[in-house]
């Protein structure tokens, strides 16, 4: 019996003059998974598409009632993400690993760091240019390792690093779903707020 592959390969191109914008906005998302009910992947295939379509998610996710995504203030230069393959053929994964920099020691930091050292969280990245980019996936554990650093002379650096390694078969896939949080709904596609349209209805006179 012939093996069929659903590789879909294109030419990568990278147009002269063109800005590449490293790192991260300012901040972050994250949840506990035990607050997701249906936990978005990307496809597995594409049989009519583009080979970028391999790497996005395209639904959104749905949280538990009176659950939503929390936001994360980090500092954007002293925070990265990073990705590398791992393993042998044929489980070869990527190791998707990140340092979130919180510039903060507070009581609320504290508590942060007692609970996600000990739970599986799941993150929401944005890149520069506004796309989110996803941390934690529904297959493998996310494993966060917080640190708190207090610093002692008056130039040290301050504050607590939220470290993550996750096992995934990508490297961070993109978010282009719905971001339910606090203050609103905004689009993992772009950051861009996301606007319900309201249904009216015209009484009669």
């Amino acid at each position: 019996m012939a093996c069929t592959t659903s590789a879909l390969y294109e030419t990568l191109e990278f147009c002269k003059g063109k800005t590449v914008l490293p790192g991260l906005r300012n901040h972050i998302y994250y949840i506990s998974k035990a607050d997701i009910v249906t936990f978005p992947a990307p496809p597995d295939n594409v049989s009519d598409g583009h080979m970028a379509d391999l790497a996005k998610i395209t639904d959104s996710f749905v949280l538990a009632a009176d659950a939503f995504w929390k936001r994360i203030d980090i500092v954007s230069n002293a925070s990265n993400v990073n990705s590398e393959s791992q393993g042998e053929a044929p489980s070869k994964t990527f190791n998707n690993t990140a340092a979130f920099k919180y510039p903060g020691n507070n009581a609320e930091a504290a508590a942060f760091c007692r609970q996600a050292n000990a739970d599986d969280l799941v993150y929401l990245w944005p890149q520069r240019d506004g796309q989110y980019r996803l941390l934690g996936n529904s297959m493998f554990e996310t494993n966060t390792t917080p640190a708190q650093e207090s610093g002692s002379a008056e130039t040290d650096a301050s504050g607590t690093t939220i470290n993550v390694a996750v096992t995934d078969i990508m490297p961070s896939p993109f978010y282009l779903g719905n971001i339910e949080t606090e203050d609103g709904t905004i689009s993992g596609a772009d950051g861009s707020v996301v606007t319900t349209q309201v249904e009216t209805t015209q009484g009669e006179t």
